[in-house]
């Protein structure tokens, strides 16, 4: 995949919701980072390089809510390097960085260094420890880190107490910050590996029940009703959890929350084999669940798909199931996996909204609209060709993915950043 600048895109279709061109199929001339000219039968009087193809749809860049980089700290799974080959190689154009590194983003000088390592037209948007070093007992230095360019707060995985989510939710008013949680009460069910039902019984492995979740949602949306604040629920998986949220938007709650692409993909009953690239946390729940999920999507409780990116080294995969790690490697493909997922579900133009204008509202990321006269930040993809996920064409350091030999649909054609 190129990233060229001097570019007429022949026969494209406009996906941004913001442009005057949203739905039309247009050519775009692209001249030096610069959309020139949007129109009919468009004949560049520069050199450039022309692309064409079949159901070719260009859409604001996509942005992907939830990557973790194994840099610094863990190098083996992942570089920033090859973290941003991976991205830009799917399509993605923004990276929103969690702080699980070794030690953990919870300074500023932390957060600037982050920032500056995207490559490759690439921008790493980093959030910020909520809790000092990710220890869960005193606030990190939240204000300092949004000045140095944090745009949210979050101990990604690790529990959050009330204490520590008020105090947080508190303090992040007076400077209109952003705090993470995902929502998983650790206490509930200790030594949980699948979801917590029949197939569990059959595996005869311990559970993780859906009350798991929605009981940590309760909680947090009070907390949150109290204090006041801005709440993101990072990854959402049963049918209670969207009901929950919902009802929390009505009421006029500032809460959002996203789900992973591959959460739409499979459901528990797909463990039975013990598959170690399919332990994740949340896990995988019940086919009624991912139909919620798909609706929660639908009516907007659901404001973002993204890849929910963990990177593993093949050790802590190949290990019996029980001891494997959670997580999967899902940044290269995460929009095709949704894509694939929810085809005949949502609209292509509702699947990529989850991807830009959702993502770069709630994070506050600037995206420039798809018009003449402004900078271009898109990204160019058919529908008409399908991906194979094969290893020569892998770029993350980790292959914990159980999509290599798989065809997801659509493929990235390009990426265009000025």
């Amino acid at each position: 995949m190129e990233n060229v600048k001097n570019t007429c895109l022949k026969s494209v279709t406009i996906l941004d919701i913001k442009s005057p061109h949203h739905l039309k199929k247009v050519d775009v001339w692209i001249e030096k980072g610069i959309i020139k000219k949007i129109g009919k039968s468009i004949v560049a009087t520069v050199q450039t390089k022309e692309i064409s193809g079949q159901e070719l749809f260009l859409s604001n860049g996509w942005i992907d809510g939830q990557v973790r980089v194994g840099e610094p700290g863990n190098e083996d799974a992942e570089t920033f390097s090859s973290a941003s080959d991976a991205a830009r190689k799917g399509g993605i154009t923004d990276l929103v960085v969690f702080p699980s590194h070794q030690p953990p983003t919870y300074q500023a000088a932390q957060i600037a260094y982050i920032k500056q390592n995207g490559r490759n037209g690439v921008t790493f948007h980093p959030v910020g420890c909520l809790s000092e070093q990710m220890k869960g007992k005193q606030l990190s230095e939240m204000y300092d880190m949004k000045n140095a360019g944090a745009i949210a707060f979050s101990d990604d995985k690790n529990a959050v107490s009330t204490t520590l989510l008020a105090r947080a939710l508190e303090y992040s008013k007076t400077f209109n910050g952003l705090v993470i949680v995902l929502p998983f009460n650790h206490e509930l069910n200790p030594g949980g590996l699948v979801h917590e039902g029949k197939t569990s019984t059959l595996m005869g492995t311990k559970g993780l029940s859906n009350v798991s979740e929605f009981i940590q949602i309760q909680h947090d949306l009070e907390i949150l009703k109290y204090t006041g604040g801005k709440l993101h629920f990072s990854n959402i998986s049963c049918a209670e959890s969207v009901d929950l949220i919902r009802k929390a938007k009505k009421s006029g709650l500032a809460v959002t929350c996203g789900i992973a692409a591959h959460q739409l993909s499979f459901i528990d009953e797909d463990l039975k084999m013990f598959p170690s690239n399919l332990k994740v946390l949340p896990p995988y729940r019940s086919n009624k669940d991912r139909e919620a999920l798909i609706k929660g999507l639908l009516d907007n409780t659901i404001d973002m798909i993204m890849s929910d990116h963990t990177p593993v080294v093949i050790e802590e995969k190949n290990v019996e199931f029980e001891y494997a790690a959670f997580g999967m490697n899902s940044l290269q493909h995460g929009f095709q996996m949704a894509y694939t997922a929810l085809e005949g579900d949502l609209t292509l133009a509702q699947i990529v909204d989850k991807w830009t204008t959702q993502p770069a509202q709630i994070f506050g990321i600037q995206s420039p609209t798809i018009q003449e006269g402004a900078p271009i930040r898109a990204t160019l993809f058919s529908t008409a060709e399908n991906t194979l996920v094969e290893k020569k064409d892998w770029k993350s350091k980790s292959m914990n993915s159980p999509f290599i030999g798989e065809w997801l649909r659509g493929k990235v054609i390009a990426t265009f950043n000025s």
